[in-house]
C-alpha cells in the first residue's frame, strides 16, 4: 500500500464579480523543501502581484527582505509583496524547511497589508497554536479535501487569517489572575471608584507609583491604558443603566463619572455605534442585555 505524504500545493483562479470587495485566493500549501537550489526571487517572479505569508514548521529558511536577513525557524513567519526585493530559500546549514504558505491577489487587500505589516512586521512569530496558524492549516486542510468551491469561501478564509495575523501583533491581555499585584489593586479601585475619578494621578496615587511607571505596567497586563479602563467600566454602566432604568442621559452620565451629558453621549457614541437614546429604545439594533467594552 502507498501512503500519501501529508505534503500539497492547490491554486485557485476564480472569476470573481469585479464590483464585489472579494479577497482573491491564488494559491496555498503545505511543504518541506530539502534541495539546496530551493531559492525564491522575488524580483524575478511572474506570478505577481501578490502578497505571501509563510509559516515554518520545522527546520530552517532564510529570508531576505531588502537589506535585512532573517533566518526563519520553527515559530517564524514572514510576508512578502511579490514583485519585491526579497528572496527566500534553504541555507546551506539546513537540512531541510517545513512550512505553510498562502499567496493572494493584491485586490482590494492592499490597504489591510499594510496595516497588517505596521502592526506585526515582514517576519512575526506565531504561537503555533495561534488563530493565524490555525487558520494557515485549515486553508491548507481545505484545499486538501477540495472544499474550497468558489471565491467567496475563499475571501472569507483570507480575511479571517488577515485579522488573526492583525490580533497577533496586538499586546497580549495577561489572565488577571496573574496581573501584577499594583495593578489588581488599581484595577479594583477603578472599579469601585470610576464614578469619581478624575485624572491618571488618582488611579496611580491609589498605588503610591508615579503615573508614568504605573501606565506602562498596567497597559502590559490589561491590554489598555488606566484611562481606556475607566471608560471602558464608565460604558458598560451606563449601557446597563440605560437598559435596566429610566434614569435620564444627563443623570447617567453624572452617575458613571461625565461632567455633562453632551460629552457622555459623544463618548457613548463612538464606542458602541449608537447615541444612549437609541441604545435604549434599541433602535436599529438587537436589545442587549450586557455590553463588553475592550
Amino acid at each position: 500500500m502507498v501512503t500519501q505524504h501529508p505534503y500539497g500545493v492547490y491554486g485557485y483562479r476564480f472569476q470573481d464579480p469585479p464590483e464585489l470587495p472579494i479577497f482573491q485566493l491564488f494559491a496555498t500549501g503545505y511543504q518541506r523543501e530539502t534541495k539546496p537550489d530551493y531559492y525564491w526571487d522575488g524580483m524575478k517572479r511572474i506570478d505577481g502581484p501578490l502578497y505571501l505569508v509563510q509559516y515554518t514548521v520545522s527546520g530552517q529558511g532564510r529570508f531576505r527582505n531588502g537589506p535585512n536577513v532573517h533566518d526563519m525557524r520553527a515559530g517564524r513567519a514572514f510576508l512578502a509583496e511579490i514583485p519585491g526585493d526579497h528572496h527566500y530559500c534553504l541555507p546551506e546549514e539546513s537540512d531541510h524547511w517545513t512550512f505553510y504558505f498562502a499567496l493572494f491577489r493584491k485586490r482590494h487587500l492592499e490597504r489591510l497589508w499594510g496595516e497588517l505589516i505596521g502592526a506585526v512586521g515582514d517576519t512575526p512569530f506565531l504561537e503555533p497554536a495561534g488563530g493565524a496558524v490555525l487558520c494557515l492549516q485549515r486553508l491548507f486542510l481545505e484545499a486538501r479535501s477540495n472544499r474550497i468551491h468558489n471565491s467567496y469561501q475563499a475571501s472569507s478564509m483570507i480575511y479571517q487569517l488577515m485579522m488573526e495575523l492583525m490580533a497577533a501583533g496586538t499586546a497580549p491581555q495577561q489572565e488577571r489572575a496573574n496581573w501584577p499585584q499594583p495593578v489588581r489593586q488599581a484595577a479594583a479601585f477603578m472599579e469601585a471608584e470610576y464614578g469619581r475619578i478624575q485624572s491618571l494621578d488618582d488611579i496611580a496615587g491609589s498605588v503610591s507609583l508615579s503615573k508614568y511607571y504605573f501606565t506602562r505596567m498596567f497597559t502590559a497586563a490589561t491590554g489598555l491604558s488606566p484611562m481606556d479602563y475607566v471608560t471602558k467600566l464608565r460604558i458598560e454602566k451606563a449601557a446597563e443603566l440605560l437598559r435596566f432604568t429610566t434614569l435620564s442621559v444627563e443623570e447617567i452620565a453624572a452617575r458613571v463619572g461625565y461632567a455633562s451629558g453632551s460629552y457622555f453621549s459623544k463618548v457613548f457614541r463612538a464606542r458602541v455605534g449608537f447615541p444612549p437614546g437609541d441604545f435604549r429604545l434599541a433602535k436599529g439594533l438587537p436589545s442587549i442585555e450586557r455590553l463588553h467594552i475592550d
